[in-house]
């Protein structure tokens, strides 16, 4: 059950409605999970600040996975997903970080059990 968390100062009414579901084929394709694993959320209108400055958008985020992440996928990951950020949100590279968590199974649940 891959997860992607982001949080951005952009304001909602500049998250497209569909950004949940577009980003879903790239994480796919880079994580290599099925689509229907998935879980994204995005937050807008958060306050931030990339080395002290708050008046560009900018945008914070994870990615969770049992597995599929390490030194080579995470580069792959990483400009794909950024690549992403950039056109569907307007937000230029370096105001976008990213963070991996390769989870142990027993760490994670759906439907009242754990999955490993």
């Amino acid at each position: 059950m891959p997860c992607l968390k982001v949080l951005t100062n952009l304001p909602n009414s500049k998250i497209p409605k569909d950004f949940v579901n577009k980003i879903v084929p790239v994480l796919s394709k880079t994580v290599r999970k099925p689509e229907q694993n998935f879980m994204v959320v995005i937050s807008g209108e958060c306050p931030l600040s990339f080395g002290g400055v708050s008046t560009e958008y900018g945008a914070v985020a994870s990615i969770e996975s049992i597995g599929n992440l390490g030194p080579d996928v995470n580069k792959v990951i990483t400009k794909e997903v950024t690549d992403f950020i950039s056109r569907e949100l307007g937000i230029k590279p370096d105001n976008f970080f990213l963070t991996f968590y390769d989870l142990a199974a027993y760490n994670v649940a759906r439907n009242g059990e754990t999955i490993g």
